[in-house]
């Protein structure tokens, strides 16, 4: 079962590269990271390499996010990400930065499933639904 959280993705240092001019990690980064496990959502819940000619695709159509800590150079990080929801063609996600044990950001969105050769929404596939169904449940 996945944590409070939802489940782990991954964990990283934050890195110099991570930091602006002012040693911030800004909103930026938070939403570099937060895509990052969007990619691997999509790709552990058997969605296709990213392609234009792929028969579906997952594109962001809304993103939220708001910070509750700062987090700070050579802070180990974890990513953790939970679906809240889903219907045919949408998909709404949760992906949470922890650091020390506590929530430093929440970075929610929805995505929309999409058919890039009509350049418009798609409806999941089956398969898909089913991962999106058992994903909190599982590890």
């Amino acid at each position: 079962m996945a944590g409070q959280f939802g489940r782990l993705m991954f964990e990283a240092d934050v890195a110099p590269s991570w930091l602006d001019e002012l040693d911030h990690v800004n909103f930026l980064q938070h939403q570099r990271v937060a895509d990052r496990a969007t990619e691997m959502l999509w790709d552990r819940v058997g969605g296709p390499p990213f392609a234009a000619d792929a028969a579906i695709s997952l594109v962001m159509v809304d993103v939220h996010a708001r910070y509750f800590r700062e987090i700070r150079l050579g802070d180990r990080v974890q990513v953790h990400t939970a679906i809240t929801n889903y219907d045919h063609r949408r998909l709404w996600v949760r992906h949470t930065l922890v650091c020390n044990g506590a929530e430093a950001s929440v970075v929610d969105l929805i995505a929309l499933c999409f058919d890039a050769a009509k350049r418009r929404a798609g409806l999941w596939p089956e398969d898909m639904r089913a991962a999106f169904a058992g994903w909190n449940e599982r590890p």
